[in-house]
C-alpha cells in the first residue's frame, strides 16, 4: 500500500509540475481549431486538392449527330443520318505531367497552411504571455500595498511614542495612491488584452482568460539546421517542382493530340430493288491528329516555366537568409533576456535583505523611514523587471520553436 501511495502522489506532482504549460497548449489547440483564417487557409488546400483528379482525365468526347437536308442516294440506299463519336489522347505522359503538377501545387499550398498554423501558434503565445506579464504585476503591486500598509502602521506606533514623524505615515499614503493607480490602469489594459486574445481564438470575447503562474520554461535546444524544416522554404521547394512539372507539360502539350473515333451512317432501303445489302448502314473507324504548328505559344509556356523557377529559387534563398536572420536575432534575445532574468532575480534577493536590515536599524532609530519607502520601491522595480523579462524570455522560446517548426 505504501509504495502505491508514493506512486500516486508522483503522479499527481507530475501533473502539477506540467500544469502551467498544459492550459497554454489548450488554448492554441482552442485557435487551432477555431481560428477563421487558418480554417480559410485549409479551405484553400481542398480547393487545391480539387485540382489533381480535374488534371488526370481525359478530355470528354465528341459526339456528332448530322442529318441530310436532301438524302445522298447510293448503291444501297439514301443516306438518312450521320453519327461520329472521337476520343482524343493528349501526347504521352501529359496527363501524368498534369496531375504530377496539380499535385506539387497543393502540397505547396499545405505548406503554406502548415505555415499558418505556425504563425498562429505564434500569435497565440505572444497574446498570452504579457497577460501573465500583467496578472503578475497586479499581484506585486498588491502584495506592495499590504507590505506598505504594514509599514505605516510601523511609522504610526513610533510617531505616538514620540520616536517618528507624521510625514513618515503620510509618505506612505502618497505611494499608496499611485500604485492604486498603476492597479486600475493595469485592470483596464488586461481587460482590452484579453478582448485581443479571445478573438484570436475566435471566442465570446467577455471569457475570462485563466493564466497559469510561470514555472520556468527551459529554452530547447534548438539547432541552426533545423531552419530547413520550415513550412515557408517548404512552399517554395514545392513551387520549383510545380514549376518544373509544368515545364515538362508544356513540352508535351506542344506534340500532336491523337484521335481515335467510329462513324455510322445509317441508310433507308430502296423500295424498288431487292439485293442482299439493301438499306444496310454503313460505318467506319477514324484517326484525327492535331497539327500544333503555331508554336510561339508552346515556347512561350516553356520559358514562362523556367522563369517561375527561378523566380521562386530565388525567394527561397531570401526566405532562407531573412528565417537566419531571425533566427540569430532571437538567440540573441534569449540570451539577453536570460542574463536579465538572473540579474533581477539576485536583485531582488538583495534588496529584501537591505529593507531587512533598514527596518531593523529604524526600529531602533538608526535608519530613516524615507530610506526604506524608496528601497521598497526599488525592490516593485526590480520584481516587475523580472517578471517582463520572464515574459520575453517565454516569447524569445516561442519565437525559436515557430521558427525551426516543420
Amino acid at each position: 500500500m505504501n509504495r502505491y501511495t508514493i506512486n500516486l502522489i508522483l503522479f499527481i506532482a507530475s501533473i502539477s509540475t506540467g500544469f502551467g504549460q498544459a492550459s497554454l497548449d489548450e488554448y492554441v489547440e482552442f485557435a487551432l481549431q477555431n481560428n477563421p483564417g487558418l480554417k480559410a487557409s485549409h479551405t484553400e488546400f481542398e480547393v487545391a486538392m480539387q485540382k489533381v483528379p480535374q488534371m488526370g482525365t481525359l478530355e470528354d468526347p465528341n459526339l456528332r449527330v448530322s442529318a441530310f437536308g436532301q438524302m445522298v442516294e447510293t448503291r444501297t440506299g439514301a443516306q438518312m443520318l450521320n453519327l461520329s463519336l472521337e476520343q482524343m489522347f493528349p501526347w504521352f505522359g501529359t496527363l501524368k505531367e498534369q496531375r504530377n503538377a496539380a499535385a506539387l501545387n497543393a502540397e505547396a499550398v499545405f505548406e503554406s497552411y502548415k505555415s499558418d498554423q505556425n504563425e498562429l501558434i505564434l500569435s497565440v503565445k505572444e497574446a498570452y504571455f504579457p497577460l501573465y506579464e500583467i496578472d503578475e504585476a497586479i499581484r506585486l503591486n498588491e502584495e506592495n500595498l499590504k507590505i506598505l500598509e504594514s509599514f505605516k502602521t510601523i511609522a504610526i506606533s513610533k510617531f505616538q511614542n514620540g520616536a517618528g514623524k507624521l510625514s513618515d505615515a503620510l509618505r506612505v499614503d502618497l505611494m499608496t495612491n499611485d500604485i492604486n493607480t498603476d492597479i486600475g490602469i493595469l485592470k483596464e489594459k488586461r481587460k482590452t488584452q484579453v478582448i485581443a486574445f479571445n478573438k484570436l481564438l475566435n471566442r465570446n470575447e467577455s471569457e475570462d482568460v485563466i493564466v497559469t503562474p510561470y514555472t520556468g520554461i527551459e529554452a530547447p535546444a534548438i539547432s541552426r539546421d533545423s531552419l530547413s524544416n520550415n513550412p515557408q522554404l517548404e512552399v517554395l521547394r514545392k513551387k520549383v517542382l510545380a514549376a518544373q512539372a509544368q515545364e515538362r507539360l508544356a513540352e508535351k502539350q506542344s506534340m500532336p493530340k491523337l484521335g481515335v473515333g467510329v462513324q455510322y451512317i445509317v441508310t433507308q432501303k430502296r423500295p424498288e430493288l431487292t439485293f442482299s445489302d439493301n438499306g444496310q448502314d454503313a460505318y467506319m473507324a477514324m484517326f484525327s491528329m492535331s497539327l500544333p504548328i503555331y508554336r510561339k505559344k508552346y515556347k512561350a509556356s516553356i520559358r514562362e516555366s523556367q522563369f517561375m523557377q527561378t523566380s521562386f529559387t530565388e525567394m527561397q534563398t531570401e526566405v532562407e537568409n531573412n528565417l537566419i536572420a531571425q533566427y540569430e536575432m532571437a538567440s540573441f534575445e534569449l540570451s539577453r533576456v536570460k542574463q536579465q532574468v538572473d540579474l533581477y532575480s539576485k536583485q531582488v534577493a538583495q534588496t529584501k535583505q537591505i529593507i531587512t536590515l533598514l527596518l531593523t536599524a529604524y526600529g531602533n532609530d538608526k535608519a530613516d523611514f524615507e530610506e526604506i519607502l524608496t528601497m521598497q520601491q526599488t525592490l516593485l522595480k526590480y520584481e516587475l523587471l523580472e517578471i517582463t523579462a520572464k515574459k520575453e524570455y517565454a516569447v524569445a522560446i516561442a519565437k525559436l520553436e515557430y521558427l525551426t517548426a516543420n
